[in-house]
């Protein structure tokens, strides 16, 4: 039915609605970035969801490593921007609209989550169409599978600190553990300037654009460590402004689970790209920061 199909609502805007022109800036964007050697063993990436033209170029250090062949589900965790709420907020859509065709979400498996009304809660149509966190990463994904069928598991993540993020991971564990499903963590990193009311300067820098990639640079040092705890230490000390923060500590903590189940496996988090809207001199100023991450299990 044409009403459980979520719009592309910010084709047009935010991404080009055009599949032609899509497919040339995602290519452009693809071949411009180098594979790690370990990529058939990728288990889940950190990606921007700005417009595609600032988050692209660093999204699709990630998104090369994307084998389809080796997926046919994905979940994409990202958060909540517009919308206050505890848990986690899943669609009530059956499919997603890109401008390269629609997207089949894993219906069966969102249901069944909804039965833990503790953690889980269907999202009102409204607020889906309105948050972009979800909708950024689709079109690479559906230009990456192209013609391969694949779903996806979309999850809007509100607020939560670390105890309540930890008990989210383990009930979707479960899905980490399927080989055969990709893990999207949808986030920004710092927003830096007076217009998202954070402004943290450490002097010993010359340049605040400076001071912001070191503070990014220690999240993903930390990412790399895969400890979910420090991570949320390291938040709550510097207050960073990474909106995807706790979409992180999720998939951090699980993990943390899984490397105590599997203590024969080499896992990695490595970190693939970063960049900045602007690069800031002055208070005045602002930006955005974007990082891509790449987690491998071997």
């Amino acid at each position: 039915m044409k009403s459980s199909i979520r719009s592309a609502s910010h084709a047009g805007s935010w991404y080009d609605d055009d599949p032609i022109s899509l497919a040339k800036e995602l290519s452009y964007y693809l071949s411009s970035s180098k594979q790690f050697s370990e990529y058939n063993s990728l288990k889940s990436i950190i990606v921007p969801h700005s417009g595609l033209e600032y988050g692209g170029p660093v999204a699709a250090k990630a998104f090369i490593n994307v084998n389809p062949k080796n997926f046919d589900r994905v979940v994409i965790l990202g958060p909540s921007h517009y919308e206050y709420f505890k848990g986690c907020a899943l669609t009530s859509f059956s499919k997603f609209e890109t401008p390269f065709g629609d997207v089949d979400v894993d219906t069966s498996t969102t249901k069944k989550l909804l039965e833990d009304s503790k953690h889980f809660f269907s999202f009102p149509k409204s607020s889906d169409v309105q948050e972009h966190s979800i909708e950024m990463e689709i079109p690479f994904l559906k230009y990456i599978f192209d013609d391969k069928k694949f779903s996806i598991i979309p999850m809007v993540i509100g607020d939560g600190n670390l105890s309540k993020n930890i008990e989210l991971g383990k009930c979707i564990y479960d899905l980490y553990e399927d080989p055969k499903t990709l893990f999207v963590i949808s986030s920004d990193f710092c927003h830096w300037g007076q217009d998202f009311d954070y402004v943290y300067y450490n002097k010993k820098f010359k340049n605040i654009w400076e001071s912001t990639e070191d503070l990014d640079k220690q999240a993903l040092d930390i990412i790399a460590e895969m400890d979910s705890k420090k991570f949320d230490a390291y938040i709550k000390k510097t207050k960073n402004t990474i909106c995807g923060r706790n979409p992180i500590t999720i998939v951090l903590s699980i993990i943390e689970e899984y490397q105590k189940n599997h203590q024969n496996k080499k896992i990695s988090f490595d970190t693939a790209g970063y960049s900045q809207s602007e690069k800031c001199k002055t208070m005045n100023d602002s930006s955005v920061s974007y990082a891509a991450g790449v987690n491998f299990i071997l």
